[in-house]
């Protein structure tokens, strides 16, 4: 394999990963449906920001002016100039003010609710957080969006209104990149969104490093997207078929592309950080299926990663551990055999021969005792020692691998059961020790 080919291939496993597993969660119907509740909060959030902004900076004629376009620039479709007028043609009372916070709280408290149900699903094998610690997030992501998307809005949209009032003379070059770094306001409030869902919602918290740089991607490709989206489709010509509801058509476009990207980016960040229970598990099991398809074999079966990191070498006659010694790490045959010895010195004797892809080891890490037998390398061999995080992820992600554990416990026990029988009848005032493999 090229040198090129070697390093793309993790990234080219790391991104079948995450298409598989965002198909397997039906991770398209949640962006659906992230996208119809972030909708529905985006109108009164826009509307209240501004209106309250509007109280702030006065009332007059170029500032309503002002306000109004940038609603319409921030909704566009999903209202009309008249509506916008209307709404700031008086000052807002508190009554006003109370139920549009109450209505935008229950926009938002649905929109959270969606992702983090979704996000639940992509980490589903971590646990779950406790009913507390998940109406404790809810309502926490819910107010921190509120008041960052506030602050975030009103700071880029009262910059905008500013540079406009202002003589672009006195301004000079300055006027562009302060009119750039207004524009960025809503890149921000999307970024934010990523990387603290991901960071907060899950259960078992990922590497914010990795957070950082997916989220950052995951935005790159949005913008793309949109950009694309609008040099392509014809705007006019979906206002000339649709009316209004054509711009809508392009505005849902765009929303469900972000979120089907913030759940697809989201499985990734899980693979990066799982990666190698996820390459064992895949390994395991395409070398156990010889119909498997040849992309996988191409993929899985060379496990480069795995070799590096958790492949040893054992020469013949070496000891994996003995018996009575302490370890919770789990053994699996890549290569060679191994015999499995009870008893010490010379009444030791070898009672079963382990080959290529069977697990030994478990059951210390099961029951939390030392080994209970030993196990030497037959011949020279290799084995993948692996922690017990990547095994206990390993059996959660494969309901085979599962049944082949029950499966080969209660053969164990049963041996186990039939030496002891064997051993009271050779000598009946001995009760030996039961093995437990």
């Amino acid at each position: 394999m090229s040198p090129q080919r070697k390093a793309l291939k993790p990234l080219f496993q790391k991104i079948l990963f995450a298409a598989e597993r965002f198909g397997l969660h039906e991770l398209a119907n949640h962006a659906a449906a992230g996208a119809y509740s972030f909708l529905l909060s985006a109108t009164p959030a826009v509307l209240l920001v501004l209106a309250l902004f509007t109280a702030l900076v006065g009332r007059s004629p170029a500032a309503l002016a002002s306000v109004q376009a940038l609603t319409m620039d921030a909704l566009g479709p999903l209202v009309s100039p008249e509506a916008v007028a209307s709404f700031f043609a008086s000052r807002l009372g508190a009554a006003a003010i109370a139920v549009g916070g109450l209505s935008l709280l229950w926009a938002a408290r649905l929109f959270v609710v969606t992702v983090q149900r979704g996000l639940r699903l992509i980490w589903s094998a971590e646990g779950r957080n406790t009913i507390v610690r998940d109406n404790v997030l809810t309502f926490g992501v819910e107010l921190l969006f509120l008041v960052a998307a506030v602050i975030i809005l009103a700071l880029s949209q009262g910059l905008r209104i500013i540079l406009e009032t202002l003589p672009q003379d006195r301004l000079g070059p300055l006027g562009g990149h302060l009119g750039s770094l207004g524009r960025l306001g809503p890149i921000l409030s999307l970024w934010l969104f990523v990387f603290f869902t991901w960071l907060v919602i899950p259960p078992a918290r990922p590497r914010p490093r990795t957070i950082l740089w997916v989220s950052l991607a995951c935005l790159a490709l949005y913008l793309g997207f949109a950009a694309l989206l609008d040099l392509f489709i014809d705007a006019a010509r979906y206002d000339f078929l649709y009316g209004v509801f054509g711009q809508v058509i392009i505005v849902l476009l765009k929303v469900y592309a972000f979120f089907t990207l913030y759940f697809y980016g989201a499985e990734y960040v899980y693979v990066v950080d799982h990666f190698d229970a996820l390459l064992f598990t895949r390994f395991y099991r395409v070398s156990r299926t010889p119909m498997a398809s040849r992309m996988e074999k191409g993929l899985f079966m060379e496990p480069e990663r795995l070799l590096a990191s958790y492949a040893r070498d054992y020469p013949a006659g070496s000891p994996v551990f003995s018996m009575g010694d302490p370890g919770s790490s789990i053994y699996y045959i890549y290569d060679g055999e191994f015999g499995v010895y009870l008893g010490h010195g010379d009444r030791e004797a070898r009672v079963g021969t382990l080959g290529p892809g069977e697990f030994f080891g478990e059951m210390a890490h099961i029951l939390e005792e030392p080994r209970t037998a030993t196990v030497k390398a037959e011949a020279d061999a290799v084995l993948f020692e692996l922690p017990p995080a990547v095994y206990d992820l390993f059996l959660r992600s494969d309901g085979e691998a599962l049944r082949n554990l029950a499966d080969t416990l209660a053969s164990r026990l049963k041996e186990a059961d039939l030496r002891l029988t064997r051993n009271n009848l050779e000598a009946p005032g001995e009760v030996p020790r039961r093995p437990r493999g």
